[in-house]
């Protein structure tokens, strides 16, 4: 019987020495790294439009280097190339839609709504039709899609990108220069050096003056790595500066004014506070909610919403930041300097 129960430790003992470092950190958590909540391809927002440019390069016919020109890719997809006439289109929904690539030259304003059923390429200055329905929008220049309108697969400009109030902008939408969102706009995946909801804003100015320095509850603070544990709920007062970088176990709530000079991680909501600063990143396991004028400098990371309110900013010209969540809501004046990801739904409002 004892040598049963020997081997009988034995082998549980092999078996949870794979959850030693867990239970190590359940004890005794030491979690300053961010939540990986970021898919891989975050860094290729353009990569399909990037892709179906090499592909046009590659497939477009010699002969339709000049004028209009109706006819076959190499690969045998119709196209049609407009230089003068954009009447030689067919995008009206009654009539089935535009079936073909489309190529426009030269800077356009489509007439009407209308029904692009394969790729639309504008290598020149392009604005599209309140209502119109596209099934992906390649432009060399600037681009404004009008109210109303839907994007089914992806959107990419070389130059700024206005989308009109009440649109619908499937998979991802990305500039070289910026992006202006209208009012209720919904997005999953939107990428250039500068994302607003309506006009963007720009990072607040560092104070005159050094606010006065916040003190850390003796009782429920521990050294951790580079920062500090907070066990419980943290509620930071208005009008503070806290400079160290905080992991803490329950909800954060920093007050109006309030600056840090660090990160936060909290394993509850977490709240920036009305013209609040935070400036390292901000990491939730639940959600985030930036106050209005708020700004974190760093990314903004929750598992499941994240808002910001009228005016925040997250991120700034000198260093772009992602927003990630699987929800992400951006009131007016919202901007953004990097990335935002939207596993779920995003929604201007």
């Amino acid at each position: 019987m004892l040598a049963f129960l020997a081997l009988l430790g034995i082998v549980l003992l092999w078996f949870l020495l794979p959850l030693l470092p867990a239970l190590r950190e359940l004890r005794a958590p030491s979690d300053l790294a961010p939540l990986k909540v970021v898919d891989r391809s975050s860094g290729q927002v353009a990569y399909f439009a990037r892709n179906f440019r090499q592909y046009l390069e590659k497939n477009l016919p010699a002969e339709a280097g000049v004028g209009d020109y109706a006819g076959k890719l190499l690969d045998g997809t119709a196209f049609i190339r407009v230089n003068h006439r954009v009447d030689a289109l067919a995008p009206a929904p009654a009539t089935g839609g535009e079936s073909r690539v489309v190529i426009l030259d030269t800077p356009q304003t489509l007439p009407e709504a209308g029904l692009f059923r394969m790729e639309l390429y504008a290598r020149a200055a392009l604005a599209g039709a309140p209502g119109s329905v596209f099934r992906a929008v390649f432009a060399e220049q600037e681009l404004s899609l009008g109210e109303r309108s839907q994007v089914l697969r992806w959107t990419h400009s070389s130059g700024p990108v206005s989308i009109g109030a009440h649109s619908v902008l499937r998979g991802r939408l990305s500039s070289d220069v910026a992006v202006a969102l209208g009012g209720d706009v919904t997005f999953e995946r939107v990428g250039a050096p500068v994302i607003s909801a309506g006009a963007p804003r720009d990072p607040p100015p560092s104070p005159p003056a050094d606010p006065p320095l916040y003190r850390l509850p003796e009782a429920r603070a521990r050294p951790l790595g580079d920062g500090v544990r907070v066990e419980g709920d943290l509620e930071i007062p208005e009008g503070v500066l806290l400079t160290q970088t905080l992991v803490v176990a329950g909800r954060v709530r920093i007050g109006l004014g309030t600056i840090v000079r660090g990160s936060i991680k909290a394993h509850g909501d977490l709240e920036v506070g009305d013209e609040a600063q935070v400036l390292g990143s901000v990491v939730s396991r639940g959600r985030v909610w930036l106050g209005q004028a708020a700004w974190v400098g760093g990314p903004a990371i929750a598992e499941t919403a994240i808002r910001l309110g009228k005016g925040a900013v997250v991120g700034s010209p000198e260093q772009e930041a992602t927003v990630a969540a699987p929800e992400v809501e951006l009131s007016g004046g919202a901007t953004v300097y990097g990335q935002i990801s939207a596993m779920r739904s995003g929604r201007t409002f």
